[in-house]
């Protein structure tokens, strides 16, 4: 149900406010932080839960964070008129709000809230602040008398509009209060001298109002006795206050004086009952916060990378001319080194010729569905200007103006690449690698910026320290793992670096097959999956990219073999041996909520920690959303059922119906081993086998063979470019 509250208090304020549900007793905002806070409310009537938020909403909206008043006039005054004032501005702005505030107060009135039918007070003894409170919260209800003195402070009430207004008559009631107070006082002090009681004047109570207990109004008091005798010590009163009043200040003389002490009883008295619909010992949700920041030592540039690889290699290269060696060992292993490398150098001039025609295929379709797109878009109008060749016309053709062709503008587009850095990738790397370099450059010949990271959690800034964890001090925020964004291609750098780079990059990602290894650069190596933190710091890099690039729509491209290992935040908790507090660290769970301080969205995560990735996505998405972010899942036959589980649901609806999706899921990876899913968190996620990834596999036969091995051959080649065809077809379709 908080679910649905939370979201009924956004649309009531009509922003993102900050909505939380906790063990608190009793709904509650703060105007600065712009936080509402709703109570872990019991079983109770949804009318009363309705007018509570709607309280609430109204000092989000109209109540603002001026407190310097606290010095001149109580609080508990101050609620009582900014408390009328935001109700009425609510019915104004909302005609149907007039309906929930009247539901829910008479809910209240029945279940006796003010406790007005429980403690025996007649209402018209009441203090003037407390009249006021009962007559706009339940006066439907409930009939409210006032005195002459005290009607003018309805008209008063009524015509509150600024939070100023409210304060003014705070003061007001303060002061009559006041005033009343010391008028009983005065008429103590004067029975206690046996004078009698003060003459009043017309229209006033004999026992004037106060505010903490039972106030005598007019017509509820009877007058003194005027023709008693003259030698009773003491007036009799009735309905007058107990000795022994509650308030401690409003009762009868008890020879000493008493303090002036302005509360409002019937507004603690509601305060009071409206926590016993709390549950506070329910279970409370820990709200986590996405880091403002993100240290720059998560992220590694493009040129600390370009010179860690190049320096690697370079000295790997120059082994070959090297004479002088320690000893037989070492002499063998500079052989290997260089000859692994001629190797990988001659694997890549072989790759860079094949590729560039899937490249070219890219551009052509890329061109043609953009100019089919520019097509669609263009308008023509009339320029109002005669076209002198048509004058000749004019007898039989009204059009003979000329006309101008507008075409608008597309947008800019830029592509994120996020590169699965993980042990589990080496058996692929380097068919993921060449499929991030054909992209690459593609990007390249059609003018589109990117950025290549790949996410890892090996990465060291020296090779002694991590650079240290994240402080996990701070409660209810994000704790961020030892992981790196390394910038390891941008289109901001000149043709001879970017080759450089990509020479550099298929030697590294060559290396993993320990057959051909041309050595692996201290920090580079393979390690854990920190998908999360990566598309975390997606926050970050998205905005810098756009502003670096001009981008105005980031396409955002994760390619990975896994998911990522569960988040965790820092969660405050009691010690039960003394009592003190710390802050420990837990996993990101069920009652766990993600909260976006930028957009004011809060997110639920999964049972099953497979699926946190989904909720930081669904996040990126709504702060970014002219943004696309994509995923390029490997999936080998094992993960398959997995996958189709995280994208389609079960495969089973209700153990009764199967779920069709899935067979026609099943039926498509059977035959391309690729599926392309719109169904998940992403904006569209690739499956792909990575028994098939590499597309470079050549129409090579023997000189001997037979005509079955031909076909074999033939159909194998292909197989897996019509499945990158059709992978790069509906990418290129996205971004053009």
């Amino acid at each position: 149900m908080n679910i649905v509250k939370e979201s009924l208090a956004k649309l009531l304020a009509q922003e993102d406010l900050i909505v939380e549900t906790r063990n608190v007793e009793s709904a509650q905002f703060n105007v600065e932080t712009r936080v509402l806070t709703l109570p872990n409310w019991k079983h109770t009537s949804t009318e009363v839960v309705d007018s509570l938020i709607a309280h609430e909403v109204g000092h989000a909206l109209y109540t603002p964070n001026e407190w310097d008043f606290l010095d001149e006039v109580p609080i508990a005054f101050v609620n009582v008129t900014e408390d009328i004032r935001i109700e009425k501005l609510m019915k104004r702005r909302y005609e149907g709000i007039a309906k929930t505030f009247y539901k829910g107060y008479k809910k209240l009135e029945e279940e006796d809230f003010c406790n007005i039918k429980g403690s025996g007070v007649d209402v018209g003894t009441l203090s003037l602040q407390d009249k006021l409170n009962i007559h706009y919260k339940i006066g439907n209800f409930v009939k409210v008398p006032f005195n002459d003195e005290e009607t003018p402070f309805l008209a008063k009430c009524d015509a509150l509009e600024t939070f100023e207004d409210a304060i003014n008559l705070a003061k007001e009631l303060l002061a009559y209060s006041k005033q009343q107070f010391e008028k009983l006082q005065e008429m103590n002090a004067k029975e206690e001298e046996g004078l009698g009681v003060v003459p009043q004047e017309e229209g006033q109570s004999t026992i004037p109002d106060f505010p903490e207990g039972e106030d005598l109004s007019e017509g509820k008091s009877e007058q003194v006795n005027a023709d008693a005798e003259k030698n009773t010590s003491k007036p009799e009163v009735k309905d007058a206050p107990p000795e022994n009043s509650s308030t401690g200040q409003a009762g009868r003389n008890t020879g000493e004086p008493q303090e002036f002490k302005p509360t409002v009883e019937t507004m603690d008295a509601l305060n009071q009952a409206l926590q016993s619909l709390v549950d506070t010992d329910g279970q409370e949700f820990d709200y986590i916060e996405l880091p403002k920041t993100i240290p720059s030592q998560h992220f590694v540039s493009n040129k600390e990378v370009s010179d860690l690889m190049n320096n690697f290699y370079t000295q790997k290269e120059n082994l070959r001319y090297q004479q002088d060696f320690h000893d037989e060992y070492d002499l063998h292993l500079a052989r290997e080194y260089t000859r692994n490398i001629d190797t990988a150098d001659q694997d890549f001039i072989k790759w860079k010729t094949s590729a560039n025609k899937e490249v070219n295929y890219m551009v052509k379709e890329f061109e043609m569905k953009k100019s089919a797109d520019s097509y669609a878009r263009q308008t023509i109008s009339k320029t109002g200007v005669l076209d002198t060749s048509k004058l000749h016309t004019y007898k039989y053709n009204d059009d003979i103006f000329r006309k101008v062709t507008t075409v608008p503008d597309g947008k800019n587009h830029g592509l994120i690449f996020n590169v699965d850095w993980s042990g589990s990738m080496s058996n692929c790397i380097l068919d993921t690698m060449k499929q991030v370099f054909t992209l690459v450059s593609f990007c390249r010949k059609v003018g589109i910026a990117y950025d290549v990271y790949l996410f890892s959690d090996n990465y060291e800034k020296d090779q002694h320290s991590y650079g240290g964890r994240e402080d996990i001090s701070l409660d209810g925020k994000l704790i961020l793992r030892d992981f790196r964004m390394l910038n390891v291609l941008t289109s901001t750098s000149n043709n001879r670096t970017h080759d450089r780079q990509i020479k550099n990059l298929f030697r590294l990602a060559g290396s993993f097959r320990s057959y051909n290894s041309c050595g692996v650069p201290h920090r580079m190596n393979l390690g854990g999956t920190p998908l999360n933190e990566a598309t975390i710091s997606l926050n970050h890099i998205i905005p810098d990219f756009k502003k670096r690039t001009g981008s105005q729509k980031v396409h955002v491209i994760n390619l990975t073999d896994g998911e990522g290992y569960s988040v965790r935040y820092g969660k405050k908790v009691t010690s039960q041996y003394d009592g003190s507090t710390y802050v420990n660290s837990r996993d990101c769970n069920p009652l766990s909520i993600l909260r976006d301080r930028q957009t004011g969205k809060q997110y639920k995560f999964n049972a099953d920690r497979y699926n946190q990735t989904d909720t930081f996505v669904y996040q990126l998405r709504d702060r970014f959303p002219e943004c696309e972010i994509m995923n390029i899942r490997l999936v080998t036959g094992n993960d398959w059922y997995r996958f189709k589980r995280q994208c389609l649901g079960y495969e089973y609806d209700g153990n009764i119906e199967v779920n069709s999706s899935w067979a026609d899921a099943d039926k498509e990876w059977k035959k391309t081993r690729s599926f392309i899913c719109l169904s998940s968190a992403y904006t569209v996620q690739y499956a792909l086998a990575i028994s098939s990834l590499n597309a470079d596999d050549a129409f090579e036969v023997k000189e001997d063979a037979k005509k079955a091995d031909i076909k074999r051959a033939f159909t194998k080649s292909l197989k897996g470019k019509k499945m990158n065809k059709k992978i790069l077809s509906s990418f290129i379709e996205r971004i053009a």
